[in-house]
């Protein structure tokens, strides 16, 4: 039995016209998600700019160098960077040249100066031992002159040998007995001075401590830590001393922005997909260039205004040392529909 089919019946599908109409589907809804995807874009990259701002930060604390006033080589480090050390605790060993080269320079100055000491009582003692003589022949050229002046017989020329003896003999008293005041001034003058020299250089030998280094406080070690065998000239710092008590975010305000921070206003630091509140603490009256900027090609790179961010008390703030990002959204409906995109989707 022969079955006439009308392909032209609208009961009954094409089915060619309904896999096209199904790849048709698809393609309007990939080209749609591609569109809005666009638009959402830039939407978020050119509207983002209006609804906070958003700048880069580095994770601080109270920061101690430790540092010796000497070039130095280093010769043993106890430590890594990110230990924990206790205040006291010593945490290598250098080797300094130069330090013994002032320790030298000490010891030489008190020696010359024990030579001149022993010099100057050498001198004050023979005038002290030999004034007692010369008095004695001053009085006697005194009696000489006395009886020459009552004698009518005496000549010229005995006169004037006798006046000479007498002079010559009160010069010789006033010579000595200066010599023995003086030695004296200048004995104690040079006892003082030694006692100044001897307290130097046990400044400088109790400072340098050997050659052992040790820290000033708690904290955690930064990873700015010399290497053994490394030669570090004055004030460079052999290692970093970071307070865990005292954490914050020193945040580099973008110049480019709507509104100024001000203390107080409340933030959010992005630390991966982590979103720590915290609050503005201070303006800092200084600027900075952040580090993690690339220089430009045709200009330097600009510094730009710094504020320091406190993390809320009961906030778990990121690893010393990190890079963040800082978002401070102008109106409080931002930072509300934020805070529920983050607890939809894990994103701000």
């Amino acid at each position: 039995m022969d079955v006439t089919i009308n392909r032209l019946n609208p009961n009954v599908p094409d089915p060619v016209e309904s896999r096209r109409r199904a790849a048709g589907r698809l393609v309007r809804i990939a080209y749609a998600t591609a569109v809005f995807g666009v638009v959402g874009f830039f939407v978020i990259y050119f509207g983002a700019p209006f609804v906070f701002l958003r700048g880069p930060g580095t994770v601080t604390s109270t920061r101690y160098v430790v540092s010796l006033p000497y070039t130095v080589q280093v010769s043993q480090m106890s430590l890594v960077p990110g230990a924990t050390v206790k205040a006291g605790e010593e945490i290598g060993a250098v080797f300094s040249p130069e330090q013994d080269s002032i320790v030298a320079t000490y010891m030489r100055a008190l020696a010359d100066i024990a030579g001149r000491t022993a010099e100057l009582r050498i001198k004050a003692r023979v005038a002290q031992e030999s004034l007692e003589a010369v008095r004695s022949y001053l009085r006697v050229t005194e009696e000489a002159v006395e009886r020459i002046d009552a004698m009518s017989t005496a000549t010229v020329t005995f006169r004037m040998e006798v006046l000479r003896e007498r002079a010559s003999a009160r010069k010789a008293v006033v010579s000595q007995e200066a010599e023995v005041a003086e030695s004296a001034i200048q004995l104690a003058s040079l006892d003082e001075f030694i006692k100044q020299l001897q307290g130097r250089l046990d400044e400088v030998q109790r400072h340098f401590g050997r050659g052992r280094v040790s820290v000033p406080i708690a904290g955690i070690v930064s990873t700015g830590l010399a290497h053994v065998g490394q030669s570090l000239v004055a004030g460079t710092p052999i290692a970093e001393i970071l307070d865990p008590t005292d954490i914050f975010v020193d945040w580099y305000i973008p110049n480019v922005r709507l509104i100024d921070p001000k203390v107080g206003n409340e933030v959010f630091v992005v630390s991966g997909n982590r979103r720590i509140p915290g609050k503005i603490s201070e303006i800092l009256p200084v600027s900075g260039v952040y580090a993690g900027t690339q220089q430009l090609a045709t200009r330097d790179r600009p510094a730009t205004q710094m504020a320091r961010i406190r993390f809320d008390p009961d906030a778990s703030p990121p690893p010393l040392n990190t890079t963040v990002d800082v978002h401070m959204h102008y109106t409080d409906l931002s930072a509300g529909i934020a805070n529920v995109l983050v607890r939809l989707f894990g994103v701000d």
